[in-house]
């Protein structure tokens, strides 16, 4: 007996070739991302250890959304 208001799951697929393809594209999205934000961030305290063992002491003001300061 089945009623109006009831789900039957198997009408529905669960592993489709659409949702397939969503999470791999924001699987490689958010990877590609994260490894160019990894760059910018080793590229960051690469110039903090240089500057302070060569005893660079120039100031500047750091806006860019990178900036490790404001991201820690």
């Amino acid at each position: 007996m089945t009623f109006a208001t009831t789900y039957s799951y198997q009408d529905r697929k669960v592993f489709d070739l659409e949702t397939l393809l969503e999470a791999i594209r924001f699987i490689i999205v958010n990877s590609i991302l994260a490894f160019i934000f990894l760059f910018l961030m080793v590229e960051e305290l690469e110039w903090a250890v240089l500057s302070k063992r060569e005893g660079i002491t120039d100031n500047f003001i750091d806006q860019t959304s990178w900036n490790i300061n404001t991201l820690i």
